[in-house]
């Protein structure tokens, strides 16, 4: 027994003495600091905090994003960000439920030629990152998709975009109804593309995605792709002037029609009045006598120039017949008379000459 109190005290006492000596700097032998590591608990390492993501899209908003499954869980995450102010927090999260996984920016907030850093922090811990927004700009798809025909052999392609059109290069894909894959064309910053040599009983399919150009930053993703647009099949439709003149020239021409016709109503209608004037009343006949002194012309309502044009532009030759007293020689003659006399002096008869008796 005594043996063994003897043991466990060297051994307490050879303790206290590492103890001591690592204490005061002092080397200890191999075999020893195992023996201490033995005694000393072990710290997990903590855990690292999640990378942010920032995606600008079209330059109207941004969403900055990390992983939520791979940060600490006990606590939410909080973003701050800067450009060359102090930094400030985020001021519209997204979230996981109720677990910190983003932040929305709108366009007030964003400045892409301008170094961007954020920082994401937790208890204790904190990471920060510096990004160049001008390589994380996606442009909205391309819009407006129309195909033209240039002539009977030969398509072109128009669309538009919503960004600066300086600042985006476009990739076109096409393929007919008989086509398993897509063909592409690189366009650069033109939004037009022509396919010569089509043939008009294929249906050709088209569509275009946009990508932010080297010209304004580096960006590697592309837009989506564009709603398609077909061609094929029936009579193409001609350049695009056809639907300018559709639209300008034809509502300008029932303009002009009915400007025309109004014209030409209000010109009947002063000829009609002119020549059918207004049936009088009975309570205007006193008018008649009173008023216009029996011109019947004036009370009716004929213009003057009306009156004068139909009046006869011609005169007839009056045949004046006169009797001259007879002798009684002649009165034997009376029964057969003169031509003239056989007549009423109500008829006119032709021209007639009265023979003067002898003397």
């Amino acid at each position: 027994m005594k043996v063994k109190l003897r043991s466990q005290s060297k051994q307490s006492t050879s303790l206290k003495m590492l103890l001591l000596l690592a204490l005061l700097g002092v080397a200890t032998p191999q075999r020893s600091q195992d023996t201490m590591t033995d005694f000393l608990p072990m710290s997990p390492a903590p855990t690292p905090l999640p990378k942010v993501q920032c995606l600008v899209f079209n330059v109207e908003f941004m969403n900055c994003t990390w992983d939520s499954t791979s940060g600490p869980q006990s606590a939410n995450l909080t973003l701050y960000y800067w450009y060359r102010d102090p930094p400030k927090e985020c001021s519209q999260y997204l979230f996981a439920g109720a677990i910190t996984t983003g932040c929305w920016f709108g366009s007030e907030d964003i400045d892409i030629y301008y170094n961007f850093n954020v920082e994401l922090r937790a208890p204790g811990r904190h990471f920060k990152q510096e990004m160049k927004l001008q390589d994380l700009v996606i442009p909205w798809a391309p819009d407006n998709l129309t195909v033209y025909s240039v002539n009977d052999s030969q398509l072109e392609l128009h669309w538009s975009s919503s960004y600066k059109a300086m600042c985006l290069q476009h990739l076109v894909q096409y393929k007919t109804d008989i086509d398993s894959s897509w063909t592409e064309q690189n366009v650069h910053q033109r939004q037009q593309f022509g396919l010569p040599s089509v043939d008009e009983h294929k249906v050709y399919t088209f569509r275009v995605r946009s990508l932010f150009r080297p010209y304004c930053g580096n960006a590697q993703q592309w837009s989506q792709w564009s709603p398609v647009v077909q061609w094929g099949g029936r009579r193409p439709r001609e350049r695009p002037s056809l639907p300018v003149l559709q639209t300008v020239l034809v509502p300008l021409g029932l303009l002009t029609g009915f400007i025309f016709l109004i014209t030409m109503l209000t010109r009947l209608e002063r000829v009609w009045v002119i020549l059918m004037p207004q049936i009088p009343n009975l309570k205007s006949l006193d008018d008649l006598v009173t008023t216009h002194q029996g011109n019947f012309s004036t009370w009716s309502g004929v213009s003057k120039g009306l009156a004068e044009s139909l009046q006869p532009d011609y005169s007839e030759r009056l045949c004046h017949v006169s009797e001259l007293p007879l002798k009684a020689g002649a009165q034997a003659e009376g029964s057969e008379g003169s031509p003239c006399s056989q007549h009423s002096p109500y008829w006119a008869p032709p021209p007639c000459y009265s023979l003067d008796p002898e003397p």
